[in-house]
């Protein structure tokens, strides 16, 4: 929730890259790369909005230079939950890999409330309403920390250890000058619309990889297992960590061998040559976006989605 793609995404795109897939990486409007205000909306109709927009700008203009018929989704966190609503009603997709994700708003919101506590959840929510009303009215938007202790009026409340993992990924300088923010009126979002993207997955029929994490505080590990049972074709790859724990380290190492094998396989690439296919891709799309392929920033550009989706590509229809 509330990041972009330089928070650690680049080592997911490197290593799918380097197994023989094409990748996209996006921010999603108002983060990082992407243009659009008010900055760090926070929004699960406007992301899930972008990932179409993502997924149609890949079949629209790379499949002169790519196969695009095989289609991966990949999302974490907040957006684990919007690569499986974006599949629902997208014909076509090969397969999804849905780490962390979140599913059940009701679960989540149980959870906040019980490190919050009531009459905090009740001022998030009025904070939330009256950043919602003042949209329409052009206020200046309200924001509310992403991240702090438990029971301030955090999205993410973490507790020390948890707080020191999400900002290890995090790079020294921004791209678009984030900060720690995001808008209120996401809480009146998630309350009035109860985002459950758990509620597509009997209905998507790709395979799908759940990634879990057992001592979860943000995301309830519970839904996962519910998920990955429920799904026509799931699977689960579970770890005794935390939410962060799995973005780098050990952890990481191990997680993405058996996400780039899951991929591979689901792709047609189980006996491919790895390096030459994904060289090839990685030029193709560092050449249509002007970017110079020198490794680290062409890396970045990779997958056919990360934890911050887009903006840049499809920018003027909403602002």
């Amino acid at each position: 929730m509330g990041a972009q793609k330089d928070m650690g995404l680049n080592a997911y795109a490197q290593a799918f890259a380097v197994a023989g897939l094409a990748v996209f990486v996006f921010d999603y409007r108002t983060f990082g790369g992407s243009q659009g205000e008010p900055r760090q909306w926070v929004s699960p109709s406007r992301h899930v909005e972008d990932w179409h927009a993502a997924v149609a700008y890949v079949k629209a203009e790379l499949s002169s230079e790519m196969d695009t018929s095989r289609i991966c989704l990949w999302g974490t966190s907040f957006a684990g939950g919007h690569v499986l609503a974006t599949a629902y009603d997208t014909p076509g997709i090969t397969a999804i890999i849905s780490q962390v994700p979140h599913l059940d708003a009701r679960a989540a919101t149980l959870l906040s409330v019980k490190k919050r506590g009531i009459p905090k959840a009740l001022l998030s929510l009025g904070i939330g309403l009256l950043d919602t009303l003042g949209t329409y009215v052009r206020l200046p938007p309200i924001y509310l920390p992403l991240v702090g202790p438990p029971g301030s009026l955090a999205f993410m409340q973490l507790d020390e250890f948890e707080t020191k993992e999400y900002f290890s990924k995090h790079p020294q300088v921004y791209q678009g000058d984030w900060q720690n923010i995001a808008r209120a009126s996401l809480v009146w979002e998630l309350f009035r619309h109860k985002y459950s993207p758990i509620k597509y997955v009997p209905d998507i029929k790709c395979p799908i990889l759940f990634v879990a994490a057992s001592e979860d505080c943000l995301c309830p590990v519970g839904q996962i297992y519910k998920a990955a049972k429920i799904a026509q074709q799931g699977q689960l790859l579970a770890r005794d960590c935390t939410h962060f724990e799995l973005y780098r380290g050990k952890l990481f190492e191990g997680i993405i061998s058996e996400q780039v094998n899951f991929f591979r396989q689901h792709t047609g690439l189980a006996n491919a040559p790895a390096r030459i296919t994904a060289a090839a891709g990685v030029r193709a799309i560092a050449k249509l976006a002007g970017i110079p392929e020198n490794g680290k920033q062409t890396a970045a550009l990779g997958c056919a989605a990360a934890e911050a989706p887009l903006g840049d590509i499809d920018e003027e229809r909403d602002q």
